[in-house]
């Protein structure tokens, strides 16, 4: 089984540069930069819920294109069922993120994400997460446009 998810792994990768041909002005958006973890600078986004704090590392997420971001997600934050219009590659940096996917806020349906693990946030799928008991951080990727729906109306976060 873990051979199989690795495969899938490795033919995703291997077809990242096809993104590249296929549209190439995304590759020109991106300015080469090198970060060393203490100049990126996190910021709380008060479009996010419970005082997640965000830093766009590269691209725009509001616009067409390729984009990165770092996370930070409070210890202890849940973060109700949600979807996006564009699919996601998600890296667990540090602290450990309980993830489910489904319409509905369902611990049995999570599973615990320590420092590096990879997940996926497929367009249009509902998925949920709480953090841990400490903070953590997650490197987001994706094409944008970017955006966030919640399945029920109401505060996305408690």
């Amino acid at each position: 089984m873990r051979f199989k998810h690795l495969q899938r792994a490795a033919a995703l990768l291997a077809m990242t540069p096809l993104l590249f041909i296929a549209r190439p002005g995304w590759a020109e958006d991106i300015a080469a930069m090198r970060l060393s973890p203490e100049e990126i600078e996190l910021a709380v986004d008060p479009s996010r819920p419970g005082g997640m704090a965000m830093a766009i590392q590269a691209g725009a997420m509001d616009r067409p294109g390729l984009y990165s971001a770092r996370i930070r997600i409070p210890a202890q934050l849940m973060i109700q069922p949600h979807t996006h219009p564009e699919s996601r590659l998600v890296v667990v940096l540090s602290g450990t993120l309980h993830l489910g996917y489904g319409e509905r806020f369902e611990p049995a349906r999570m599973k615990a994400l320590p420092p590096g693990s990879f997940f996926t946030e497929p367009a249009g799928q509902p998925h949920f997460a709480q953090a841990g008991s400490t903070d953590v951080v997650v490197q987001v990727s994706g094409i944008g446009p970017s955006g966030t729906a919640y399945i029920q109306t109401g505060q996305p976060g408690d």
